[in-house]
């Protein structure tokens, strides 16, 4: 299937199956640079039993197709924020695999993003969203990032609360779970569960 098609390929899935191509639970974990979603995603996986799609692995593993889609007028685009990555995403969720669930980590990074997620909701392809916003004060981002050597971090800072401190507005119907991420990581991940629990056992 071409890129382009991804889209209606999608909806004639979820139609023909009447079930939406992923099941509860459906988590977005999003959060500043250096707030640890990498490493609280791999530790929900492994509690929950679910799987995790991330950005980086969207990106890593589909270089050609980014590289193609980019607009030669537009430079220095981080790749996180690419809305290339809407049709990318499309295309891992059409393979299916997520009866159990899934976990986005990373992704959603902009509104373009959110509003392909929305797309899909309405369209009855995936659930509504259990949304993790992991809180680090961008001083401590700055500490945390500090020595690697990154010069778009401050831009990255500035991208990240203007596309996603608006992400309740985004998603109105969604939960939303704040979680202070500058305490050590096991007990992020411990606070994290513990919200979790509560609300997927209400539902």
């Amino acid at each position: 299937m071409s890129m382009r098609g991804i889209g209606a390929g999608l909806i004639l899935a979820a139609a023909l199956s009447a079930q939406p191509l992923v099941q509860k639970p459906f988590i977005l974990l999003i959060g500043p640079p250096g707030s640890g979603k990498s490493t609280q995603a791999a530790a929900l996986s492994k509690s929950m039993g679910i799987p995790v799609l991330s950005a980086e692995q969207m990106i890593s593993e589909n270089k050609p197709l980014l590289d193609a889609s980019r607009n030669p007028k537009i430079s220095g685009m981080e790749p996180r924020s690419d809305p290339a990555l809407n049709r990318i995403l499309g295309a891992y969720l059409s393979k299916g695999g997520y009866q159990k669930g899934l976990l986005l980590d990373g992704y959603p990074a902009t509104k373009d993003h959110c509003d392909y997620l929305l797309k899909l909701l309405k369209e009855g392809a995936i659930p509504m969203p259990i949304v993790v916003q992991l809180d680090v004060d961008d001083g401590a981002v700055r500490k945390r990032m500090a020595g690697r050597a990154d010069a778009s971090l401050e831009q990255r800072i500035k991208d990240y609360h203007r596309e996603m401190d608006l992400i309740q507005l985004y998603f109105p119907g969604a939960d939303l779970v704040k979680i202070d991420a500058s305490k050590k990581p096991s007990k992020v991940t411990k606070e994290i569960q513990k919200a979790l629990k509560t609300r997927l056992a209400s539902k």
